[in-house]
């Protein structure tokens, strides 16, 4: 498994979600796992500050595993970037299976749900040796 943090040139955006989203829906090679597109695209669109939204994946070897299987590994995703406090974080997962192995895309808005701040749930710098290790 790699684990993938894309860049983005001006924070993340609506764009983001558009591209997990595509055409692949329609060609079947790409669905919504966890969480609710509507409510993400609404959170996104609320945050004022420039600094968005944060997209990744998880890319796998295989073309597929079980949905129990995924369903953990998201859990346990989740638990490595917000900690006790996943409760308060929105987060998108979108399954693509269009290159021949699966891949768990993830979207975050940088926004902490609680109290309305800023939180950037991956800082290349601090969280890379994190992400690698686990």
């Amino acid at each position: 498994m790699l684990v993938k943090f894309f860049k983005t040139k001006n924070g993340g955006s609506i764009a983001g979600i558009n591209y997990l989203l595509n055409h692949r829906v329609k060609d079947k090679t790409a669905f919504v796992l966890k969480g609710s597109e509507v409510v993400t695209r609404q959170i996104v669109s609320n945050i004022t500050k420039k600094q968005k939204l944060r997209i990744g994946c998880l890319s796998f070897e295989e073309s597929d595993i079980d949905l129990d299987t995924k369903q953990k590994i998201m859990d346990k995703f989740e638990t490595l970037l917000f900690g006790k406090h996943k409760e308060r974080f929105n987060i998108l997962w979108v399954q693509h299976v269009d290159k021949g192995r699966l891949e768990l895309n993830f979207a975050v808005p940088k926004i902490d749900l609680e109290n309305n701040m800023a939180f950037n749930p991956y800082y290349h710098k601090v969280d890379r040796p994190l992400t690698d290790t686990w």
